[in-house]
C-alpha cells in the first residue's frame, strides 16, 4: 500500500513538474498560417497579418494571395498569443490564437461586408476548435454592435468626464453580458474563455484611452481601469492584443505623467535616449517602486525598450543590463527583447541593403515615380520626409514644430519633404498656406500612392516620418521621429555633418 501511495505521489510530482516546465516557454518555434480565400478575383480581398509579442515591435504586413486565393505566412513565437488577419476591404478582423509550432489553416469567402465574411470563416488543423469558437464570439460582438460602433465616438468624446465614464460603464455592462451569453451558449474551451473575457472589453478600454488623449485635468484615478487586468498571468497573456494595449496605456497615462511630476526637469523619452548619460536609475527605480505586479512590471520595461529600439536608441538598454537581468526574469520576455536588441544592431549596420529592398518593393508600384523623384531631386542631402494628412489632428498639431526644425537646418544640406497621404486638394492648399512651410517640398498623394507607400514601409497611422542620409539610404522610419523630439534634431544634425 505504501508503494502505491509513494508511486502516486511521485506521479503527481512528475505531472506538476512537467506542467511547470511547459509554462516556462524557453524555446521559440515557428508558426505556419495558411489559408484560402474562396471566390477570389484578385481585387475582392486584401489581407494583412497583424501581430506583436512581448519584447517585439508589432508588425502589419501585406500578405501575398495567389491567383487561386491561397496564402501563407510564418512567424516565430515563444508562448501562446493572439494575432489578427485583417481583410482591408471589409475591415473584418479575423482574430485567432496560435501556439509555438502550430500549423493553422484558415478559409473564408470574399464578401462585401464584415459580418457575412466572418460567418464564412473556418479554421482547421491546430487549435481549430478554440479558434472557431473565437470567430463565433467576434460574430456575436459585431451583431450586437459592441465593437468599435458601440458608441458615437465623435459625440461621446465631447462629453464631460463624469458623463463619459457613465456611458463607458454602460458599455462595459453590455459587453460583460455578451461574454456571459457566449460562455453559456458555446461552452468554450478554457483558452477561448480566457481570451473572450478580455477581448469582450477591448473597445471599452479603447474608448477610455482615446477620450484621455490630449485632455488635461482628468481625475487622478481616471486610468484605474487599467488595473482591472491585474494580476497579469500567463493564462491571460493569450489575449495579448488587449494586454499590450493596457501596458501601453499605463505607460502614457500613468508612468509618464507621474514620473514627470517627481522629476519636473526631465522629459522621460529624452532622458532615456540621451547618449551621454551613465545611468537611468531614476527611471528604473521609479518603475520598480510603483509597479508591484511582476509580469506588468516586466512588460512595462520590455515595452519601453522595444519602442526605444524602434527609435534606434540602444544606450539605455545597454546601461541597465545588470538590473534588467534581475527584473526580466521571465525567459520568453528577456530572450525576445534581447533578440530585438540584436536585430536593431544589425538594422543599423545595413542601411544600403534595407533601402535596396524597399526600392525593389516599389518597382512598378504607384509610389515608385514619386519616391524616386524625391531621391533624385535631393542627391547629396539629408532628407526628412513627413507623412501627414489634412484630417490628421496630431499631424497638423506638429506642423509649427516642423517649421521650426526646418529653420534650424536652413543653411545646411537638409531637405524637408511633406507627403500628404489623405485629404482633398482644397484643404491641402489651405493648410499649406496657413503653415507657410517655405523651403519644403510638397506632394499630395492619390489613394493608390498612399496605400502603396503604407504597404511597402509597413505603417498604418500618421504622422509617420522617414529619415534618409546623403547617400540616399533610409536610416530610420517611424512615428518616433517627430519634429518636436530633441532626438530627431540630433539625428538630422549627425547625418548633416557627415561628408
Amino acid at each position: 500500500m505504501k508503494i502505491i501511495k509513494i508511486t502516486l505521489i511521485l506521479n503527481i510530482l512528475f505531472i506538476s513538474f512537467c506542467c511547470t516546465q511547459k509554462k516556462t516557454f524557453n524555446d521559440k518555434k515557428q508558426v505556419v498560417v495558411t489559408g484560402k480565400v474562396h471566390h477570389y478575383n484578385g481585387e475582392n480581398a486584401k489581407l494583412y497579418f497583424i501581430y506583436s509579442q512581448p519584447g517585439v515591435l508589432g508588425s502589419r504586413e501585406l500578405i501575398d494571395i495567389d491567383g487561386e486565393g491561397n496564402f501563407e505566412y510564418k512567424i516565430d513565437g515563444y508562448i501562446p498569443l493572439d494575432a489578427v488577419l485583417l481583410e482591408q476591404n471589409t475591415f473584418a478582423n479575423i482574430n485567432f490564437i496560435y501556439h509555438p509550432g502550430d500549423s493553422i489553416h484558415i478559409e473564408f469567402e470574399a464578401k462585401e461586408k464584415k459580418i457575412p465574411l466572418l460567418k464564412t470563416v473556418k479554421f482547421s488543423e491546430d487549435g481549430n476548435k478554440t479558434n472557431n469558437q473565437i470567430i463565433n464570439f467576434q460574430i456575436l460582438r459585431e451583431e450586437n454592435n459592441l465593437g468599435y460602433g458601440a458608441i458615437n465616438q465623435a459625440e461621446s468624446y465631447k462629453k464631460n468626464v463624469t458623463d463619459f465614464i457613465l456611458e463607458m460603464n454602460s458599455v462595459k455592462e453590455k459587453q460583460l453580458k455578451m461574454y456571459k451569453t457566449f460562455v453559456e451558449e458555446q461552452s468554450p474551451s478554457d483558452e477561448a474563455k480566457n481570451w473572450a473575457k478580455l477581448f469582450a472589453l477591448e473597445t471599452y478600454y479603447y474608448f477610455l484611452d482615446n477620450y484621455a488623449n490630449g485632455k488635461e485635468n482628468l481625475p487622478d484615478n481616471y486610468s484605474d481601469y487599467n488595473n482591472e487586468i491585474l494580476p497579469i498571468t500567463l493564462d491571460n497573456l493569450i489575449c495579448w492584443s488587449v494586454i499590450e494595449g493596457r501596458i501601453t496605456s499605463v505607460v502614457y497615462l500613468d508612468l509618464f505623467p507621474n514620473f514627470s511630476k517627481q522629476n519636473t526637469d526631465l522629459n522621460l523619452i529624452s532622458y532615456l535616449t540621451d547618449k551621454t548619460l551613465k545611468s537611468d536609475s531614476l527611471f528604473v527605480n521609479f518603475v520598480r517602486e510603483n509597479y508591484t505586479d511582476n509580469l506588468q512590471r516586466q512588460l512595462i520595461f520590455s515595452g519601453l525598450y522595444k519602442n526605444l529600439f524602434g527609435m534606434t536608441s540602444l544606450e539605455s538598454y545597454q546601461r541597465n543590463q545588470d538590473v534588467l537581468k534581475t527584473e526580466l526574469n521571465t525567459p520568453f520576455i528577456s530572450k525576445a527583447l534581447y533578440e530585438s536588441f540584436e536585430k536593431t544592431i544589425d538594422y543599423l549596420k545595413s542601411p544600403k541593403e534595407r533601402t535596396a529592398l524597399v526600392l525593389k518593393k516599389m518597382k512598378d508600384s504607384p509610389i515608385e515615380e514619386t519616391f524616386n523623384k524625391i531621391l533624385e531631386d535631393n542627391k547629396g542631402k539629408v532628407i526628412y520626409i513627413d507623412c501627414w494628412g489634412t484630417n490628421c489632428v496630431p499631424c497638423i498639431k506638429e506642423m509649427p514644430d516642423s517649421k521650426l526644425l526646418m529653420s534650424k537646418f536652413k543653411e545646411q544640406d537638409v531637405q524637408f519633404v511633406y507627403l500628404c497621404l489623405s485629404g482633398d486638394e482644397k484643404n491641402w492648399n489651405k493648410l499649406l498656406s496657413k503653415f507657410q512651410l517655405d523651403g519644403g517640398q510638397q506632394y499630395l498623394l492619390d489613394n493608390k500612392q498612399d496605400q502603396s507607400l503604407r504597404d511597402i514601409m509597413q505603417f498604418n497611422g500618421i504622422p509617420y516620418h522617414i529619415l534618409i542620409d546623403k547617400n540616399g539610404s533610409i536610416i530610420e522610419s517611424g512615428n518616433q521621429l517627430g519634429p518636436s523630439m530633441k532626438s530627431t534634431e540630433v539625428k538630422i544634425a549627425e547625418l548633416a555633418s557627415e561628408s
